[in-house]
């Protein structure tokens, strides 16, 4: 029919199931450019505390070979292996904090967005990956457009940032030509602090709107068609034959619980045979009796029996049975139309319990 929705458009709001599967799978929202933020904020973390300390040691590593060259003996391949070792041996060891700070920052980048998933499924071969003509797609979706301004307004914010920071600082830059040579590190330090700083805030906003646009375009892409919606709604639904387990499996429960509660009626109101309920008259409990068993045929034999079995009094009363078995559900306090009838049966159970404990 012309004009009628067509069920494989993804129009719908995805469910909680599809977030969580779709979660499961690895595919979560996630940006690289908060990644990108934090490892700045290490570098200007790097910059302003750990810097002189770093500065120091990286000193410390090639001074030897600047202050005696002549103890290092380079006649063969090997010795120049053995120097080079020495040398990347001490630069590793003081560059290591600033590995360990680099690779905590990208990790905390993801954590804060909850995007570490281990999925296997992320990493199986897909032949779709390989089709160019699902190539060409991806290489004009509008997914890679978003990458690309990001990546065009990264570039132009930073080049701002270098341009403004570094740019204030030119002037300053020709007098420290006759400055102390030793002021030198600390000048440059305030720079690239300077720099860090007011990249990392450029960093940031763009961080933020592409998490905005990450979450944005996530849930754009888990939307549902109607046929997916119906297909999870009768998954979800299970088997009728489960179904069916399960519901008598509740009613098996809801039964034996009636009978546990059986013992404490007062009275049981039978048809004789056909309907049975048994009411408890208890005012520390409820202004009105209370049904807390009630049945037909089979049911209401076992309900006779039970109350047989720990003395409860059986009152034949057939309209009284009939109409408390249609209009009260096990718990419930009995209807006021009916409080005169049951009134008086449970004052005959009570007149009979007072002549017998007299008796």
């Amino acid at each position: 029919m012309a004009g009628a929705p067509d069920d494989g458009q993804k129009t719908e709001e995805p469910t909680q199931r599809k977030l969580d599967e779709a979660r499961k799978r690895g595919d979560v929202p996630t940006s690289r450019e908060a990644g990108a933020a934090m490892s700045v904020l290490a570098l200007l973390v790097l910059a302003g505390g750990l810097g002189p300390g770093l500065s120091q040691g990286l000193l410390a590593a090639f001074l030897p070979l600047v202050e005696n060259p002549a103890d290092f003996v380079l006649t063969t391949p090997a010795d120049a292996l053995r120097v080079l070792w020495w040398v990347a041996g001490g630069v590793g060891m003081v560059l290591l904090p600033l590995a360990g700070l680099l690779l905590a920052a990208g990790a905390l980048g993801a954590l804060g967005q909850g995007s570490i998933v281990v999925s296997g499924d992320r990493i199986q071969p897909k032949l779709s990956r390989l089709s160019p003509l699902a190539g060409f797609k991806r290489l004009f979706s509008l997914k890679n457009l978003v990458e690309f301004l990001k990546g065009l307004a990264k570039v132009t914010a930073i080049g701002a940032c270098v341009a403004v920071v570094v740019g204030k600082e030119l002037g300053q830059a020709e007098a420290m030509v006759l400055s102390d040579p030793a002021l030198l590190p600390a000048w440059m330090g305030e720079v690239a602090v300077d720099l860090l700083l007011a990249v990392l805030m450029a960093v940031l906003a763009i961080a933020v709107l592409d998490l905005v646009w990450q979450y944005v375009s996530w849930r754009r892409n888990q939307r549902m068609s109607l046929q997916e919606l119906k297909e999870e709604f009768r998954q979800s639904e299970g088997d009728p034959h489960l179904k069916a387990r399960i519901k008598q499996l509740r009613r098996d429960r809801a039964r034996n619980r009636m009978f546990a509660e059986l013992p404490t009626a007062t009275v049981v109101v039978t048809n004789p045979t056909h309907f049975a309920v048994a009411l408890r008259y208890d005012l520390t409990r409820a202004a009105a009796p209370v049904c807390v068993a009630k049945g037909m045929d089979l049911v209401a034999l076992r309900i006779r029996e039970k109350a047989t079995e720990h003395n409860v009094p059986l009152v034949e009363n057939p309209p009284l049975a009939r109409a408390l078995h249609k209009s009260v559900e096990i718990g419930e306090e009995v209807a006021p139309e009916h409080y005169m009838a049951v009134a008086e049966v449970v004052s005959y159970v009570l007149s009979l319990k007072a002549k017998t404990t007299v008796a």
